[in-house]
């Protein structure tokens, strides 16, 4: 038995740092433009090696309809991966709600992707905290491991066309006044 149990944290060890290394060669630090580069490193967000369009998902929101991000095409998108027994996610969702709030109406949206809960766990988590961004559900985890969210909270910011500007690992002040200049230059109207 305890032979198993070093085997699996072994193996557990390894898969985290694979995780790690794969995020480490998967984004530079060079800048993503002259007027995002400055924004980015502000808020700690990781920029893409390479440009890349946003892999494309279909997932049920809360209300079992099916969405996709191409519906979001045209506006900034702030895909959020997360869960209600995330500490840093339940930290940064105020601010998310705040931002999604005052910014919506100029082409900024939130898409919060759920990872491995049922709309039964989410629902009471999204209605304590008066959540009104868009909320999908990843139950069996496949948007999650197509976009690499190995770590929780984790964010990506698309820009208008749908190419992915930036990653950012952990939880973020989605409110500050960094975070909205990054977003109106983004192209917010």
């Amino acid at each position: 038995m305890l032979k198993c149990d070093s085997m699996m944290r072994y193996r557990m060890l390894l898969l985290g740092l694979l995780a790690l290394a794969w995020l480490s060669a998967g984004m530079a630090t060079q800048a993503a433009g002259p007027d995002l580069g400055p924004l980015l490193d502000a808020m700690g967000i990781l920029r893409p090696v390479k440009e890349a369009l946003a892999p494309e998902f279909t997932l049920p929101d809360l209300a079992a309809k099916a969405r996709r991000l191409t519906e979001f095409k045209g506006q900034v998108v702030l895909i959020n991966f997360w869960a209600t027994w995330c500490a840093p996610c339940r930290t940064e969702m105020p601010g998310m709600e705040r931002v999604y709030r005052e910014m919506k109406k100029d082409g900024f949206t939130i898409l919060a992707v759920n990872l491995l809960e049922t709309a039964e766990q989410v629902e009471p988590f999204v209605k304590e905290l008066g959540l009104t961004f868009p909320i999908f559900l990843d139950e069996e985890g496949q948007v999650s491991r197509l976009y690499r969210a190995f770590t929780l909270p984790m964010t990506f910011l698309l820009d208008r066309h749908g190419m992915v500007v930036g990653r950012a690992l952990g939880g973020r002040e989605w409110d500050s006044p960094e975070a909205k200049r990054l977003i109106r230059a983004l192209g917010t109207r």
